[in-house]
């Protein structure tokens, strides 16, 4: 509060001294310091905002309301009323994803063999399974509401619905890549695009989907960050493995998975989408089983990884430099299937003086967060906060 000497002109413009006008009425007004649960209140709401950033979600997920006994949840520009109180976050956005998918197109895939059906409609049957087999023996809290860690089938469909989503959210979700995705022989790839899309939309970036039906070499998508301005092209590929994600062929052993050929060729080809006019960065997924006991430098395709993009950089003045940054990522939740799905892994490089640097090299930061973190769905809800997001696993809620 400003204070005014008693001797001074009131600051009410009377003319009169502060102490023959308004002193006293002043010294009657209730005292302006901030309640206590006001600061908390918004101390742990300061909080929450940095944890989210922690796992690269820096835009706003509306928290549900209640309303007239019903929840209420708001995703991009429309409002979903009348959800069953109980409804989760993470239940609401399996919701969303069905929604979008198209309930017939589920209904036709039940139908259909195991060897036939799309790995979406098979994780869906199996997280039916898994909530029935974990109901019986979780903590339910007052409200019915219980937890459990996923498994792998269950992490894949969380996080493909969170992706979804968030592109929705963000309403950058074009339809022809919704097709590919509903396709089989177009799921991976199309997959894969997803989810860095949704990585850099909940980085809070704008995304221009480059044309599919260009006969041009052509990224995927460029996205502007909104709070530093960096501009980025994005190109992103996963390597098909024979016997996963519905290629055909019996799946390889563990060992002959690894092949810094397969690698090397991906990398060579995500080169050739280079717009060579804005900053280029490429994502690279794997797709191989996850080695969870082992630190970075002893796991054999990230020191491949790394191996092939030193010597393609090594005799390169700054100038030619042919991309700004290169992430590898092994994303492979499908690989765990029942068992309690482990933590994605990921290596990358930024190159330190490329021919077109970006705006805000603290934006590399972000998105270093954002992929290190991804796995890491948030559980909005009325009267819980958000939980600090690690690298470990997150509990599924029900």
């Amino acid at each position: 509060m400003i204070k005014y000497g008693r001797n001074k002109l009131c600051h009410c413009g009377s003319g009169k001294k502060y102490k023959k006008c308004c002193m006293h009425k002043d010294q009657q007004q209730p005292s302006q310091e901030v309640p206590r649960e006001v600061l908390e209140y918004f101390s742990k709401k300061r909080a929450e905002e940095e944890y989210m950033k922690q796992a690269g979600i820096h835009i706003h997920y509306v928290t549900p309301i209640m309303f007239q006994g019903k929840k209420v949840f708001a995703l991009g520009n429309k409002v979903y009323a009348k959800v069953n109180p109980n409804e989760t976050f993470h239940t609401f956005l399996i919701q969303i994803l069905k929604e979008t998918i198209g309930h017939d197109w589920f209904r036709v895939q039940a139908t259909l063999q195991t060897r036939e059906r799309h790995f979406i409609s098979v994780c869906l049957e199996k997280l039916g399974e898994w909530i029935d087999l974990n109901q019986k023996t979780a903590i339910h809290d007052q409200r019915g509401v219980w937890s459990a860690m996923p498994d792998g089938y269950g992490k894949s469909l969380l996080l493909l619905a969170f992706d979804v989503c968030s592109l929705i959210h963000k309403q950058k979700l074009p339809q022809t890549l919704l097709d590919r995705l509903k396709t089989r022989e177009h799921y991976q790839g199309a997959r894969y695009e997803i989810a860095i899309a949704a990585i850099f939309a909940r980085l809070d970036c704008d995304i221009e989907w480059t044309d599919e039906n260009s006969k041009s070499k052509h990224c995927e998508f460029v996205a502007t960050h909104r709070g530093t301005g960096a501009v980025l092209a994005v190109e992103a590929k996963s390597k098909k493995r024979s016997g996963v994600l519905h290629e055909g062929g019996s799946q390889q052993s563990f060992e002959k998975l690894y092949s810094a050929r397969v690698i090397k060729r991906l990398f060579r080809k995500a080169l050739e989408q280079n717009p060579k006019d804005v900053p280029f960065a490429v994502f690279i997924d794997v797709n191989t089983p996850p080695t969870p006991d082992f630190v970075d430098n002893e796991i054999q395709w990230i020191n491949e990884a790394q191996s092939i993009v030193d010597r393609k950089l090594k005799n390169l003045a700054p100038e030619e430099y042919p991309l700004n940054a290169i992430f590898f990522t092994n994303y492979s939740y499908h690989y765990q299937t029942e068992n309690e799905a482990e933590q994605g892994e990921v290596c990358g490089k930024v190159v330190e003086h490329p021919k077109f640097p970006p705006p805000s090299p603290e934006f590399f930061g972000y998105l270093r967060g954002a992929l290190t973190h991804y796995g890491f769905v948030p559980n909005l809800d009325i009267d819980e906060g958000i939980k600090k997001p690690s690298q470990g696993n997150q509990p599924f809620i029900k």
